[in-house]
């Protein structure tokens, strides 16, 4: 039992920990941690210009770009995330070949590079057509991508008609979640130390090792939301939206037309079939009412014209 509770007093004192771990890591921990991280990509990012992991001197002055420089224990790391949007206008024949030319780029450069993610058109080739690429590509390899995107454009007869750059800060999350990896892997190594050096009962051993199963699976969780944040900041997204442009007469000009003359003999027959409906519809009708009528009729007439009451006598001639 002893073992037990202190067990659940070391998890709540490193919890404690962990909290003050996050609290103050933007101070002390988080530049030396994230240096280690951002080592691999300093040159890169020293040539794409913040696109990726890049030391930013928040001492500096701002001149309207983010300026990178040698990462120090006192220079904060940012980790941004970078999504780039892109709008072509391109003739609807050629549509196709563009869009194709893209993604074989990206398949040429490889997985380190580029990836690509998907891409889709539908539309007819004489009228109008429509489709997207998305891509997620290293930062320099994408930022000379993008520089040929015009050329390539202007050279089937279209344009770039929109650029759009978002873009979405990871550094606080990045270096919380680190954090919190930290103070579970602490406690993991605690949980294992207490499970092998110090034996109790069954119980007390079940307990240990079930709260060590639950911080490993917290710590992979961590692990894996830390890859896939990571990868964000290290690959940049581009969405490529195709359109044609508007043509006065395409081969979808006339087509109402003619698909009023190919169903004209469908329309006509599809007519006589609801004349026949609405009369087989109402056949029974008249063979049940018609002679109730004709009976009537014949009623009304022996009674001088009336239905009820008694039959007048004709006037007396004066």
């Amino acid at each position: 039992m002893r073992s037990l509770i202190a067990v659940l007093m070391l998890s709540a004192a490193l919890a404690a920990c962990g909290q003050a771990d996050m609290a103050e890591v933007a101070t002390e921990q988080s530049a030396p941690a994230a240096m280690s991280d951002a080592e691999g990509y300093a040159g890169e990012e020293a040539a794409r210009g913040g696109a990726a992991p890049a030391a930013v001197d928040a001492a500096a002055p701002n001149d309207g770009r983010t300026q990178p420089s040698q990462p120090s224990s006192l220079t904060p790391v940012l980790y941004l995330a970078y999504a780039y949007q892109t709008g072509l206008e391109i003739p609807s024949e050629r549509l196709a070949g563009v869009m194709d030319s893209h993604a074989q780029a990206c398949q040429a450069a490889g997985p380190r590079l580029c990836q690509l993610v998907g891409s889709n058109r539908s539309g007819d080739p004489q009228s109008y057509m429509e489709g997207y690429v998305s891509l997620r590509g290293e930062p320099q390899w994408l930022r000379t991508f993008m520089g040929g995107i015009a050329a390539q454009a202007d050279a089937a007869g279209g344009r770039v008609v929109s650029q759009t750059t978002s873009t979405e800060d990871l550094t606080r999350a990045i270096v919380d979640t680190e954090a919190r990896q930290r103070a579970l892997t602490a406690l993991r190594d605690r949980l294992q130390d207490l499970l092998r050096s110090r034996p109790g009962r069954l119980a007390d051993l079940l307990e240990v090792e079930r709260e060590l199963a639950r911080v490993q699976g917290e710590i992979d969780a961590l692990q894996s939301s830390l890859a896939v944040m990571r990868t964000r900041v290290a690959m940049s997204e581009l969405t490529l939206s195709y359109q044609s442009a508007p043509r006065p007469v395409g081969s979808d000009t006339f087509e109402p037309l003619r698909n009023a003359f190919a169903n004209f003999l469908k329309i006509v027959v599809t007519g006589f079939a609801a004349i026949i409906t609405i009369i087989a519809g109402l056949l029974p009708f008249l063979i049940v009412f018609a002679p109730i009528v004709w009976v009537l009729l014949r009623w009304r007439r022996a009674r001088g014209g009336r239905f009820f009451g008694k039959r007048e006598a004709p006037p007396k001639a004066e």
